[in-house]
Parts: structure tokens; sequence; C-alpha cells
């Protein structure tokens, strides 16, 4: 699982003063940051499809914020957007919400503020990514092992598993194993973890 701290912090601002005065504030928070000048640099450079929180600036020439945001809600990354804007109105932040942004803060902001949205977004981030990573393993699954992995969860023995799907017991364990180790678990608790993760 990826750590909340390795998570890194971009922000994207035309503005260099802005950049630069955010960048100095967050790193002595330890915070990792990479700042970008325009939507469009973002966009091209930065991993789209890896946790991360991302700070934008709403108005920006070429692509907008909210531009930047549409096209990563339409990759599906799992970066998580907090806007910062000098021009913020309320239904440019209800639009921001609705299309999944953690927070909207109005410059100039401060650290206080910044900082817990920042942690919020990177938790939010990671969970994201892990439960893309749980979707794309539990699609290697063969449709026994998804059957066996659902009995399992619903707290079924083996021998209930076997007599419910028609098969030996010995067979049951091996789909069980099998789907164990596709999932990455290795305890019931790794397992009750993952069905959570993954219910919605």
């Amino acid at each position: 699982m990826v750590e909340v701290s390795s998570i890194p912090v971009y922000l994207v601002d035309d503005d260099d003063a802005v950049r630069g005065a955010i960048r100095y504030m967050l790193e002595g928070y330890d915070f990792y940051i990479q700042d970008f000048e325009s939507g469009e640099r973002f966009l091209n450079e930065a991993p789209l499809d890896e946790p991360g929180c991302l700070i934008l600036d709403h108005r920006m020439p070429g692509i907008n914020g909210q531009q930047v945001h549409e096209r990563l809600n339409a990759l599906k990354s799992c970066l998580k957007v907090i806007f910062l804007t000098s021009h913020a109105d309320l239904p440019m932040a209800v639009k921001a919400f609705r299309d999944g942004a953690c927070d909207f803060h109005q410059k100039p902001v401060n650290a206080a503020d910044l900082v817990p949205s920042i942690e919020k977004a990177q938790n939010k981030s990671r969970l994201h990514h892990t439960r893309n990573r749980l979707r794309e393993r539990f699609k290697t699954m063969t449709e026994r092992e998804a059957k066996v992995f659902k009995a399992v969860i619903q707290g079924q023995m083996n021998k209930q598993i076997a007599h419910e799907l028609c098969l030996s017991t010995r067979t049951v364990e091996v789909h069980r194993a099998k789907m164990m180790e596709r999932l990455g678990a290795k305890s019931m608790t790794d397992l009750a973890n993952i069905a959570e993760a993954l219910k919605d």
C-alpha cells in the first residue's frame, strides 16, 4: 500500500509568485511539491494514474482549472483536486464539489487551512488508487473464484461452499487459495478489508 507521506503534491498556477509562495510554505511541512505553470504542461508531464494531490488554480490561460479537472475525471484518475482561486463564487464552488473536488480555497490561503485539505486529498487519493488496483486484480479471477470469494466473505465454510457450488471440498480449497493469491490477501482480515474496498 502507498504511504500517505510519499504521495506528491502537484501545484498548477500560471502566477510564478503564487507558486513560489505556496511551494515555500508547504515544503516547511515536508510535502513533496512539483509545480507547473499551465494545465497543459501538468496533463502532459504528471503521472495521472498514480496517487497525488493537485492544488489547481481555477482561472488560467489555455486549459483552465475546471477543464483540467474534467480531463482527470474522464481518465478516471485517482488524483484528488483542491481548487485555489482569486475569483471564487458559489456556483463555481458547487460545480467543483459536484465534480469531485476535495476542497475549494480562495487566495491568499494559509497553511492552517491548506495543510488539512492536502492530507485529506492524499488519503482519498491513496484509497482510490488502492481500490483501482483491487478492481483490476478482481477482474483476473475466474467466475468460480469470484463465487468462492463472495461465499467466503459471507462467512461460509469450505464444506458449505462446496455443497452450494456442487464441488468437492478440495476443489473449493484450491479456488480459495488462488482467489487469495490474486487479491494479495493473506488472512480473513485482509479479505474483509478488500471486500469493504470493493463494495462500491
